[in-house]
């Protein structure tokens, strides 16, 4: 599943998108970056969303991670969203559940916790897209909510 996964990483720091980017490919996704929501909305329409993940930071200028969120949910179902943040609380974390996102993390976040979240994101996304991986899913998404968020 990793060599076909496209992830898409979007934070207004550069050296966020590196290190995000770094620790994905060192697991073999393919790995695009974008500096904020508004260039990774239009990266989306252009590859005719064929990203399978996109992970964003919350608080950006021009377009938030919210309003990415919203966007992707609404033309995009099959793609999962996973919001990170400096600064999370409970509501933040209540809003971006009610419009779908698959998690919320804080930063910096622990990296195994990551890994796995990605993991889980992926495989959701590929039976979304009508993928065979209906058992791994069922054998690695803990408990009755895919919704995962650190407090």
């Amino acid at each position: 599943m990793t060599a076909d996964s496209r992830v898409l990483v979007v934070d207004d720091s550069e050296e966020s998108r590196q290190i995000l980017s770094e620790i994905l490919r060192t697991k073999g996704y393919t790995v695009n970056t974008a500096p904020d929501g508004e260039s990774a909305w239009t990266l989306l329409q252009q590859s005719r969303f064929s990203y399978e993940l996109v992970i964003t930071d919350l608080m950006m200028p021009w377009m938030s991670g919210v309003e990415l969120l919203r966007k992707i949910r609404a033309d995009s179902p099959w793609i999962n969203v996973v919001l990170l943040t400096g600064h999370l609380d409970h509501e933040v974390t209540l809003r971006a559940q009610r419009l779908g996102a698959f998690a919320v993390l804080s930063k910096p976040c622990d990296i195994a916790k990551l890994e796995g979240i990605v993991e889980r994101a992926l495989l959701k996304s590929a039976l979304a897209k009508g993928g065979d991986s209906h058992e791994k899913v069922s054998s690695r998404c803990d408990g009755p909510s895919d919704f995962y968020h650190d407090l």
